[in-house]
């Protein structure tokens, strides 16, 4: 065994990663579970403890695959009925389908497995089934990450009240319940990037002890707080309060409010910025807990209510950086089956670190649902994905990383961002970046990059059943991102 090597298992143990040999057994042996085999988490398909590991592509994309410089010759393939108005017709299921065939061909030729979370709500995914290939399915209770929820006009869901667990559930029995005997689904995924936490959402605030005059309230606490009515939500607000403070005195003065008892605080709908900071952040804090627990359980519990045969993976986690407080993963881990992140980083012992620590917290297996190296074509401006030179580095990179992850016993899967490449002129994320992928715009693949990539895949299930043992190689590339 080499130093790196050495290095993993000493980080893995220190963070208190052992396991025993005993199995653990997490869903349905008849679908697609979770099975922790002398230690290893898996992905099983079926009681005959078929293995395997989620690899995939993100971004199957309309606005990619249908962009000012490719969408006529995507029309022509699929049917002309695809488009209409330069928009897709989602009632041309023939076409429709096509364009799933060729997806999931592109996936198969290079030994990817998984259709990725980043997909269009409107597709028929349950023809995955029929062509054989492993998908998430996606469910869309609410919107939870704050520049969308603003961006779109709307509030956050206030999670304690009765109309949105019936909303839940209808939402719910609409997907589940065409689901449920589903050979292929991996699981359910919610919301990409949600606004758990204060600090992560104050993040851009760089907030320190020394720098506090920029901090905001977080937006999911204040859509609960600032309503002139007592709802479900206010009220957990206030039972927070009386926990904290000692009277209704105590609340009125940290937060300047003209109110004399419990009843008149309860009436305050303009919430502002209070003088004591680090108790106003221990009052949001304390606040985002409850709201996350019962957004995991409402959801966990409509989904099993109409499938209870599939995996639960939740929201797609932002770790970049340092990621969330703690909190964060402990709750997210009572009520989901797989910790669904995305984390942009070359393999490196920080990172390890890292999911090591998501892992403690959490008690559950870890798939890196979104993570690229892009490299910035001249058809390009800027890729999205950490910066490398060349399409044969995204090989190199992916190697690296697949095999490192793949010696840690907990992961069960990356699926990589993304698929097909974005040239100037169409339409782009809120990164303001183009995408980069395995294949160009009009579907030829990236060879340099592809035909390692497929060698990794196919290697995957092999790294991780010696997961602890492999000769490890951390990225040689000191590029920051």
């Amino acid at each position: 065994m080499n130093f790196k090597s050495l290095l993993i298992l000493c980080l893995i143990s220190f963070y208190g990663l052992q396991t025993d040999a005993q199995n653990r057994i997490i869903g349905s042996e008849f679908y697609i579970h979770l099975e922790q085999i002398d230690g290893i988490w898996w992905l099983l398909v079926n009681a005959d403890g078929e293995k395997f590991i989620s690899t995939g592509m993100n971004h199957m994309a309309d606005y990619i695959r249908f962009a000012p410089h490719n969408h006529d010759f995507w029309s022509e393939k699929f049917g002309g009925d695809i488009l209409s108005n330069d928009k897709v017709n989602w009632h041309a299921e023939h076409a429709i389908k096509k364009w799933m065939d060729q997806t999931a061909k592109d996936h198969k030729d290079y030994h990817f497995n998984t259709i990725a979370f980043h997909r269009p709500m409107q597709l028929p995914d349950v023809y995955f089934n029929e062509l054989g290939i492993y998908y998430l399915g996606k469910i869309k209770t609410a919107q939870i990450h704050a520049n969308r929820v603003r961006k779109l006009g709307v509030k956050f869901p206030d999670v304690f009240s009765a109309e949105f667990k019936k909303h839940a559930e209808s939402v719910s029995k609409n997907y589940c319940s065409k689901h449920k005997g589903s050979k292929y689904l991996i699981g359910y995924t919610y919301d990409d990037l949600p606004s758990y936490s204060f600090e992560v959402y104050n993040k851009r605030l760089k907030y320190s002890k020394k720098d506090k005059n920029g901090l905001e309230f977080h937006p999911w606490v204040l859509d609960l707080i600032n309503v002139d009515q007592m709802t479900a939500g206010k009220q957990v607000w206030i039972d927070i309060l009386k926990e904290h403070y000692s009277s209704p005195q105590h609340v009125a003065l940290n937060y300047n409010l003209n109110a004399y008892s419990w009843k008149e605080i309860a009436q305050i709908s303009n919430w502002k910025r209070p003088d004591n900071i680090e108790k106003w952040i221990a009052d949001q804090t304390e606040m985002s807990k409850r709201i996350i627990e019962k957004w995991h359980q409402i959801n966990r519990d409509a989904i099993l209510k109409y499938d209870p045969n599939h995996l639960i993976l939740g929201d797609k986690i932002s770790c970049h950086g340092n990621g969330h407080p703690d909190w964060v993963y402990e709750i997210a881990g009572k009520y989901v089956d797989v910790l669904l992140i995305q984390d942009f980083e070359f393999f490196k012992p920080s990172h390890v670190k890292k999911l090591n620590r998501f892992y403690k917290l959490s008690g559950k297996p870890i798939l890196n649902g979104d993570h690229a190296y892009g490299y910035t074509t001249p058809e390009m401006e800027k890729a999205k994905g950490i910066p490398v030179e060349s399409h044969a580095a995204i090989g190199e990179e992916y190697t690296t990383y697949l095999k490192g992850i793949m010696n840690l016993p907990y992961m069960v899967g990356w699926l990589y961002c993304g698929y097909l490449e974005q040239w100037k002129g169409g339409n782009l994320d809120n990164t303001g970046k183009q995408q980069t992928g395995m294949f160009d715009p009009f579907g030829n693949p990236r060879s340099d990059a592809l035909e390692q990539v497929k060698k990794a895949n196919k290697e995957a299930i092999l790294w991780h059943e010696n997961a602890g043992k492999n000769d490890l190689e951390f990225s040689k590339r000191n590029l920051k991102y």
